[in-house]
Formats: structure tokens, C-alpha cells, sequence
């Protein structure tokens, strides 16, 4: 009998876990624009968006940057940490890990959120 409630526990538990986890992704899906009511509730922007954060790491052959960035009202996201693809304009040869940046961010017709510009603050 024991048994049987541990084994019960065990499973309500990982499939608490299970869950969780999977509307943290689907939270940040939206939050990147795949389709998500997050991205699209606050309607596509046209114009950039503006955000602040520090880089943690760049891929210049991939064209991304993983970057803590703070809240950005704007798109009511918070503050977070996320891979943010870079449109052909941005020069990441200016930029390494540790890193704050000041940055711009567009939703582009493919529903993928990417940074536009890209500089450390003066």
C-alpha cells in the first residue's frame, strides 16, 4: 500500500513537472512570435521596438545572440533571457559576451521576432 502511494505521488508529481514545463514553452513560443496570441494580441509592430540587455553569448555564423534583456513594455514582455535572431544589418563583430546593449526589434512577415540594431550604450 505504501508503495502504490509513493508510486502515485511520484507521477502526480512528474506530471505536474511535465506541465509546467510545457506552458513555459509555449509561453515563450508566443513571446517570439510563432503563432502565439502573445505576440499577436498586442498586434504586429511595424516600427522597432526598443529594449536594453546584457549579451551572454554570440553566435556570428548563425546570426543570433543570447541576451538578457529587461522588461519591454511595449510587446508585455518581461524581463528574460532568450536566442534573438539578427537581420543582415548587424555588425556582431562589435559585440561579446558581457556586453550591455541597447537594441532594436522587429516582427518580421514570417511571425520571427529580430534585433534590427544593435550597439553598446555611450
Amino acid at each position: 500500500m505504501k508503495k502504490l502511494t509513493l508510486l502515485t505521488a511520484v507521477l502526480a508529481a512528474s506530471a505536474a513537472c511535465s506541465f509546467q514545463t510545457q506552458v513555459l514553452a509555449m509561453e515563450h513560443d508566443q513571446m517570439m512570435g510563432h503563432g502565439g496570441k502573445g505576440a499577436m494580441a498586442q498586434g504586429q509592430a511595424t516600427e522597432a521596438t526598443h529594449g536594453t540587455g546584457v549579451i551572454n553569448s554570440v553566435d556570428a555564423e548563425g546570426g543570433s545572440v543570447n541576451i538578457t534583456h529587461e522588461p519591454i513594455p511595449a510587446l508585455s514582455w518581461p524581463a528574460m533571457t532568450m536566442d534573438l535572431p539578427v537581420t543582415d544589418a548587424v555588425d556582431l563583430s562589435g559585440v561579446s559576451a558581457g556586453d550591455r546593449v541597447d537594441f532594436a526589434i522587429i516582427l518580421g512577415s514570417d511571425n520571427v521576432y529580430r534585433i534590427t540594431e544593435l550597439k553598446r550604450p555611450d
